[in-house]
């Protein structure tokens, strides 16, 4: 709006750019375009003749609280209530609704508000080619619970252009490629439906503190000392994480040092020049709910940096269709709230979200509520890579970032064959392709 009004030209932070590699998940004030700045989630600026510096007037510390006399079918029936009071107030704002719904328990979570709120919805759920990717059952199966009518779309690789960042209308960028296809599959049944709004239930898994972690074994031993429930809090860890005891354990002893350190945000180094890395490495990011984070309490800190990742892919990603996409679980209260509910509480019974889980036992299907594998579009992600192959090499191989040798060429010269089926290095790829359109995208508009 900025640019269009004339009152920014812009111009890329090449500065702000090895921080966007390494760790663009993490908020920052500081944009991708010179003299930008944001403000980040619970802080503000005092407007006068002159701006004030920015300042923190709300902190997930101060929600931090300790668990005497826990009651847990009541804070379960607290956080439903507390989850059907916010989606309902948010479907108040507009008319008809369109919710994503992937099949998994967050999403669900939000469709079962909409359905006791007796809002006008309906459900649209993608499918990609391979079996992970292809949630149909139990979209259908939490539609009819709920009621409402679901409707199915199938990603499209005519809806992906490697010249087209997912990010490009943001002053910085956090794109992953492949997401475009998911908007555009959206979109069109937004239209076709007439729907004034998009619910997810993005931001779920930050909220409720879906982590593969021993974290929260260590909150407990703080909190109540070495007693005989930590066992049971040890068995919840291993069922959560899959793990059998003995790994389990190992974990547990190899992670005491780390425990007892600040927690410092992990960055990416993948395909990134040697001196890039060299130079990131000696200064860390950070974030102000970071710096004043408490040692005794790791899975509260964990589950801090959750809501942290989570925050640059919530707002504003439908703007260039003029939609707004609305994300229920992240709504104060729900946040404020769920920082209360002890770690080791998130993991009860050895089930990841326990404490939701239980809150929608009734609301969500079973077939839903207890499963423990989620899917993914991940097929279609990499499908992308390899269709896209030659392009691909030669927009990261003589692109930007690595004339500007922030990206080693050699590298994903030596990557590039195997990205697809390596890891999640093919996440990585279509990151910086994002960031490369993002680049070229910004450079037109004013440098």
């Amino acid at each position: 709006m900025l640019v269009e009004a004339g009152l920014l030209s812009p111009r890329i932070d090449w500065a702000e750019m090895p921080r966007y590699l390494t760790s663009k998940d993490l908020p920052s004030g500081r944009t991708g375009i010179e003299g930008l700045m944001e403000l980040l989630a619970g802080s503000c600026v005092t407007l006068g003749s002159t701006m004030s510096a920015p300042r923190q007037y709300w902190s997930p510390w101060d929600h931090v609280a300790e668990c005497d006399g826990w009651d847990g079918d009541a804070m379960a029936e607290r956080l439903r209530r507390t989850v059907d009071h916010c989606v309902a107030s948010w479907a108040s704002t507009g008319d008809r609704t369109l919710a994503t719904l992937s099949g998994g328990l967050d999403s669900s979570v939000v469709v079962a508000g909409l359905a006791r709120a007796k809002h006008d919805f309906q459900c649209a759920t993608l499918v990609a080619g391979d079996r992970l990717g292809d949630e149909r059952e139990y979209a259908r199966a939490m539609a009819a619970h709920a009621g409402a009518e679901l409707h199915e779309a199938h990603y499209d690789h005519d809806d992906v252009d490697l010249a087209l960042s997912v990010a490009r209308h943001f002053p910085k960028p956090i794109g992953t490629l492949h997401e475009t296809a998911f908007h555009a599959a959206i979109m069109r049944r937004t239209r076709a439906l007439g729907a004034a709004a998009v619910f997810t239930g993005n931001g779920g898994d930050s909220i409720f503190y879906n982590s593969s972690s021993v974290r929260p074994l260590f909150d407990y031993l703080r909190s109540r000392g070495p007693a005989f429930q930590a066992i049971t809090v040890f068995h919840n860890i291993c069922e959560v994480t899959r793990s059998g005891r003995t790994a389990a354990l190992r974990e547990v002893v190899r992670s005491i040092p780390a425990m007892r350190r600040p927690y410092v945000w992990r960055q990416n180094f993948g395909l990134l020049t040697d001196d890039l890395v060299t130079q990131m490495s000696s200064r860390p990011p950070s974030h102000p709910w970071l710096d004043v984070q408490p040692l005794g309490r790791p899975g509260k800190v964990g589950h801090v940096s959750h809501l942290l990742k989570v925050q640059n892919h919530l707002e504003g990603y439908l703007r260039p269709y003029d939609m707004p996409m609305i994300n229920p679980l992240m709504s104060q209260p729900v946040v404020e709230l769920a920082l209360g509910i002890p770690t080791w509480r998130m993991i009860e019974g050895g089930r990841d979200r326990a404490v939701v889980r239980k809150a929608y036992a009734q609301a969500i299907p079973p077939i839903v509520r207890d499963r423990r594998r989620k899917g993914s579009p991940s097929g279609f992600a990499m499908d992308v890579l390899l269709r896209n192959a030659p392009e691909v090499r030669e927009r990261l191989m003589d692109g930007e970032l690595a004339r500007r040798h922030l990206v080693d060429a050699e590298k994903v010269a030596a990557v590039i064959p195997q990205a697809p089926s390596s890891g999640h290095m093919y996440v990585r790829f279509l990151i910086l392709l994002d960031m490369e359109a993002w680049i070229s995208h910004w450079r037109a508009l004013g440098g």
